[in-house]
This record gives C-alpha cells, structure tokens and sequence, in this order.
C-alpha cells in the first residue's frame, strides 16, 4: 500500500519521548504487516476527514497507526508509536477470534 507524510510531521514523530514516539514512518510504509494489523475508526481530523487507527506488526514489535486514507490505493500516516497494553489486549482478543 502507497504511504505518505507530511515531513515535517515524520520528523517530529522520529523525536525520542517524550517529544515524539522515536519511530519512522518510512519503517511502517516499508515493513507494516497490513495483512495481520486490526483496523478500526479513530477520532476524525481537525478537517473532520476520517482517521484509522491500525494496531500490527512492524519488525516483531507491536505499533499503533494512525492514518488518514487517501482514495482506495494510499494512506497519508498521521502517527506511529509503540502500542499501549489496551490496545495490545485489543490485538490478541482480535486474533484469538
């Protein structure tokens, strides 16, 4: 899947905490296993477009997504951080069922 970013949004994600969450859009645009990750609706943009958050693997660690959709093809990434434990009991409960 296409994955895009505003940069100035992909360097302040890259900031260690607490200034940003230390993590590379550019991994998940790469690595992301979409096939695996449970999506669901997050909280709309200040432009009230719709919001994702998917919770999946990238390189053996748990991450949370939040990305804007872009047409069918293409995400535009908003924020990529580690998961919380809510959304890590989310995932598993997800992929027992």
């Amino acid at each position: 899947m296409l994955m895009v970013w505003d940069p100035p949004k992909r360097a302040k994600n890259l900031l260690s905490p607490p200034d940003g969450h230390g993590r590379d859009f550019a991994d998940a645009r790469d690595r992301f296993e979409w096939g695996s990750a449970m999506v669901v609706p997050s909280h709309p943009g200040k432009d009230g477009n719709p919001r994702f958050l998917a919770i999946g693997v990238l390189d053996g660690d748990l991450v949370a997504l939040v990305f804007a959709p872009l047409g069918t093809e293409a995400v535009s990434a908003i924020s990529l951080r580690t998961a919380s434990n809510r959304e890590r009991r989310a995932y598993v409960a997800q992929s027992e069922a």
